[in-house]
């Protein structure tokens, strides 16, 4: 059996580079660097191949694991902070880290010194998003790790970093931006680059790229985007952006039965999808037929309501255009078939 007919997540290649390079134009128009986070696509090979292809510099993602499965002539950032015992993987398979914790950063030193090599290091902030970084008024811990940093042998200090809309939904506005531009000045005397880096917005900054009354501080030199590139979604609303491709993705599924069944004395048509929680995140899957709709699921299995539609019928597909959660589920799920058109 073809697997058109299987549950699978289409891929269309052209759109995704399309959207990789306006993400490009739009920070380039802004004078910032871009890095494109592949976190919810695991490393897939054919999409990792597109991203190498592009003329973005930076490939960041979060997970160890995805950096292991791919080789590259790009800057590889890893953006969350390891623990002490990730500290050697760290230095082979990353060029730059972000890192919070000064006992953190010695293992990190000694791993480096053992390897004889040096690593890059981004300070990692919250300034108010309340995930991980050190708190930004908490300027004593702060020095002390780049002061550490600074004078060890196999480190070295390039910059600093902060998340948005990540746990408590805090948005980029000029004034946290301008907190992190403060510390990026106030960190001077320590870095060990020329042009440090701070990385400071990710998909939900696309509105400020796009907005010329909002001026970026010119200290921020890196956004991190990913959900906008995959979806051209803003996670911070989940509406889509003017000027990126929305279907990138597209996630379908067979129909394994359609029939009327009686609910609470009516009569509804139901249809059953052979795709479930097992699957991926079903609770993101957006029916692309408008007049569906998601009545739940269980594991295994997708139950519709198709009362309001015509034509469907058993071994039909059904497409869904998938939210974040779905698409970085159904990429780390080994069920769900890729075609890449």
């Amino acid at each position: 059996m073809s697997i058109k007919h299987k549950p699978n997540i289409t891929i269309k290649t052209n759109k995704l580079k399309y959207n990789i390079q306006h993400s490009f134009d739009l920070c380039k128009g802004k004078s910032i660097d871009l890095a494109v986070v592949s976190k919810s696509i695991c490393a897939d090979s054919r999409i990792m191949e597109i991203i190498e292809e592009s003329c973005v510099s930076t490939i960041a993602d979060s997970r160890l694991d995805n950096f292991k499965k791919f080789t590259t002539t790009k800057t590889k950032l890893l953006i969350r902070p390891c623990t002490p015992f990730e500290v050697d993987e760290v230095i082979d398979l990353c060029d730059i880290s972000f890192q919070s914790n000064i006992e953190t950063v010695k293992a990190l030193c000694k791993a480096a010194s053992a390897k004889g090599v040096t690593h890059k290091v981004l300070i990692m902030l919250d300034i108010g998003d309340m995930r991980d970084g050190i708190y930004h008024t908490d300027r004593d811990t702060i020095l002390t790790l780049a002061d550490y940093i600074h004078h060890s042998q196999n480190l070295l200090l390039a910059g600093i970093a902060a998340n948005y809309n990540c746990f408590k939904g805090l948005l980029p506005t000029e004034e946290n931006m301008g907190i992190l531009a403060d510390i990026k000045h106030m960190l001077e005397p320590y870095y060990d680059v020329d042009q440090p880096i701070v990385s400071g917005g990710t998909s939900s900054s696309i509105s400020l790229l796009k907005n010329d009354n909002i001026t970026i501080p010119k200290e921020i030199t890196q956004f991190r985007i990913g959900e906008a590139i995959m979806l051209g979604r803003d996670p911070s609303d989940n509406s889509f952006i003017d000027g990126y491709e929305t279907d990138v993705f597209t996630v379908n599924a067979p129909l394994i039965e359609v029939g009327e069944k009686p609910v609470d004395g009516k009569s509804m048509l139901r249809g059953i999808l052979s795709i479930g929680k097992q699957d991926l995140v079903t609770e993101h899957l957006v029916p692309v037929d408008s007049n569906i709709k998601v009545l739940g699921s269980c594991s295994d299995e997708m139950i519709l309501d198709l009362s309001n539609t015509s034509g469907y019928k058993t071994g039909d597909m059904v497409s869904f255009l998938p939210e974040y959660g779905a698409l970085m589920s159904g990429f780390a799920r080994v069920f769900i078939n890729r075609i890449y058109e």
